[in-house]
């Protein structure tokens, strides 16, 4: 199939954009309880916070409610970064960061916090399991479900000895280093898996990392295993994909940002950040100079070369950047004819669908979604592309309608969730979210516990506005 070209990523993104929720956050651009002055002499804000996905905006929120008068500026027209509430043909879907769950602390406080609703993800407790491999589509037996269950804890039955506290990486840092050293492949071979059991985890891990698992590092799979609650195996796949908030990602966002009423500048990049020894000097992509008391940065390390920094930033992590994170891979939203029922279907991850799974039951139609590991896979707006996909799960299926958006493509991400590479602890880890100066660094990319996801993003931004608390007094 053809690839994907810019130009196509740019024509459906402005379509995106005009159903999508929360592109302009009222509540915090019309402010009108912002402090009049600033506590930081001879600057024009106490903080500003660069990037307004959940990092950004927890950062923004906190800031004010610290009492400091903030500024958040977001380089794309909408708020939430790479969350993305928006409709497909009536109905709501996420095309960007979905699924939270009460083991991942920061969301699950914040959603206590604003009383918000969730819902169920159907396709996370199935009452189908389809597999396809080998050319050959089967539905699992309840003994053979259960035998990928088994195979699962083999995997992962190291979990508790390597990663004894799943929020404190360096309490067994020695054991932590030599397990980063395997990718989740090389674990894989360790064990005498079925060719069943085999494909199934990959279908399951491949989508984790949305890349192949030779690139998954085996921490990684560990990291997300412990934080489930260790070698649990549905518990690992509802905290990963099962719960949601029901009005949406953009629920969150607004009832965050009505709470904080931070100042918030949309379609406004950064080009520069100078450090000029107690005041940080930003220069957007228009020109504008700002000086601010502390900086806090919040955008994916993908793209952090993307701005100069003065001090130059630590050339690990332009390293980092430039070797890029795992998640290259693509999600869809697929619209098929008439009532499918509860479905979850696997695939190897050559497959351009790796796994797709009922996300919404219709009336008269069944929404699913899908992960495949490349986004240039195929042409995933290409729908008789997508059509032959999913009838190697549902031979009959008849898909109406597609899609999704190419987070890769987009200048302000260049990827989807981060996951680190074999051997990216030993490399990288003491580099990431490493504060400079007044400049302090909080992306949702890195960190402990549930990094790479809303609940590590809410985390990073929590705790770089305690930082910067600590720095204006």
């Amino acid at each position: 199939q053809p690839a994907l070209d810019r130009r196509q990523f740019i024509r459906g993104a402005s379509a995106l954009a005009a159903g999508s929720a929360a592109l302009v956050p009222a509540a915090a651009v019309l402010a009108s309880e912002r402090p009049t002055a600033c506590k930081t002499q001879g600057c024009d804000y106490d903080v500003l916070v660069i990037g307004g996905g959940f990092a950004g905006v927890t950062a923004a929120r906190d800031s004010r409610e610290n009492g400091y008068k903030t500024l958040l500026l977001e380089a794309r027209n909408r708020m939430g970064g790479r969350t993305f509430t928006s409709t497909f043909e009536g109905d709501a879907v996420e095309l960007g960061g979905t699924w939270i769950h009460w083991t991942q602390p920061f969301v699950w406080a914040e959603k206590q916090r604003y009383d918000l609703a969730i819902k169920e993800t159907p396709g996370a407790a199935p009452d189908r399991m389809i597999l396809r491999h080998k050319g050959q589509t089967r539905d699992l037996t309840e003994e053979q479900i259960y035998s990928v269950m088994q195979a699962f804890q083999a995997v992962t039955a190291d979990a508790r000895a390597i990663l004894e506290r799943p929020w404190d990486t360096r309490f067994h840092w020695d054991k932590v280093l030599e397990a980063d050293k395997l990718s989740t492949e090389e674990r894989m071979n360790q064990l005498d898996l079925t060719p069943l059991q085999r494909v199934c985890l990959e279908s399951l891990f491949a989508a984790s990392a949305h890349n192949t698992i030779s690139e998954w590092s085996y921490m990684e799979l560990l990291r997300w295993t412990g934080l489930a609650g260790f070698n649990d195996f549905l518990l690992y796949l509802d905290a990963s994909a099962r719960y949601t908030f029901k009005k949406g990602t953009a629920s969150l966002l607004e009832a965050m940002l009505d709470d904080g009423k931070p100042e918030v500048r949309l379609s406004t990049p950064v080009k520069k950040v100078e450090d000029l020894g107690g005041r940080i000097r930003v220069t957007t992509g228009k020109g504008e100079e700002i000086i601010a008391g502390t900086v806090i940065c919040t955008v994916p390390m993908n793209v952090l070369p993307g701005i100069e920094f003065s001090p130059a930033l630590d050339q690990r992590l332009v390293e980092a950047a430039e070797e890029r994170h795992n998640g290259k891979g693509v999600k869809l939203y697929i619209r098929v004819k008439g009532k499918q029922g509860k479905v979850f279907g696997m695939s190897g991850e050559n497959h351009p669908i790796s796994s797709l799974f009922t996300y919404k039951e219709g009336e008269d139609h069944t929404l699913f979604t899908g992960f495949g590991i490349d986004s240039q896979a195929m042409d995933y707006y290409d729908e008789e592309a997508v059509q032959n996909a999913v009838r190697d799960y549902l031979p009959e299926a008849e898909v109406e309608s597609t899609f999704s958006y190419d987070w890769v493509l987009d200048p302000y991400s260049k990827g989807t969730w981060a996951s680190y590479k074999p051997g990216w602890m030993e490399k990288y880890y003491d580099h990431f979210n490493k504060d400079s100066g007044n400049v302090l660094f909080a992306s949702g990319d890195h960190g402990d516990g549930w990094r790479g996801f809303i609940d590590g993003a809410i985390g990073a931004g929590s705790k770089a506005a305690e930082r910067a608390r600590k720095i204006l007094g």
